[in-house]
């Protein structure tokens, strides 16, 4: 049983370095993807950033650079918008700004929820808000980045009904 005992052992202990080796490899070789990850994170939080400044600047133009098409959005009864092409990227904002008071936009929360090479998901909440920069519409949201051809912009937008809403 000495014997026996001494050579499991052995086996165990081998195969716990055999283990750690693996293991080992594996996460050194999975910092470069997890860089990857962070650094997709990161692009596609600027393409986010840059969308909101457009969407701020009354740019439809500077909106439409930093979309990927087709450009989808699914609004808060489940109705979907397909737009092929820039051109039909068309926001007025005369009328948001009439019918609503609108001023600006926030980022009030985001959070990539899933995140690769060529796509990232976020998890967002957004505030419409008026000159004196009060809220009176907080809505979450599912934005959708992703990477086309080197450009990273928004391809997916599914928004929730308001958590937040003042007349």
């Amino acid at each position: 049983m000495g014997r026996l005992g001494a050579s499991g052992g052995r086996a165990r202990t081998g195969a716990l370095a055999l283990a750690i080796c693996f293991t080992a490899c594996l996460l050194g070789s999975a910092a470069p993807i997890l860089a990857q990850g962070e650094d997709a994170a990161s692009a596609a939080r600027g393409a986010l950033d840059e969308y909101i400044r457009a969407w701020n600047d009354e740019d439809n133009d500077a909106i439409a650079a930093i979309t990927n098409f087709p450009r989808i959005s699914i609004g808060l009864n489940g109705q979907i918008v397909v737009r092929d092409n820039p051109e039909e990227i068309v926001v007025d904002f005369d009328l948001l700004r009439a019918a609503e008071g609108w001023d600006h936009t926030t980022l009030d929360l985001v959070d990539a929820t899933q995140v690769s090479p060529d796509k990232v998901h976020f998890r967002v909440v957004t505030s419409r808000r008026r000159a004196d920069g009060s809220p009176y519409r907080t809505t979450p949201a599912l934005y959708v980045v992703t990477n086309q051809d080197g450009q990273w912009g928004l391809q997916v937008q599914s928004v929730l009904p308001p958590t937040f809403s003042a007349r």
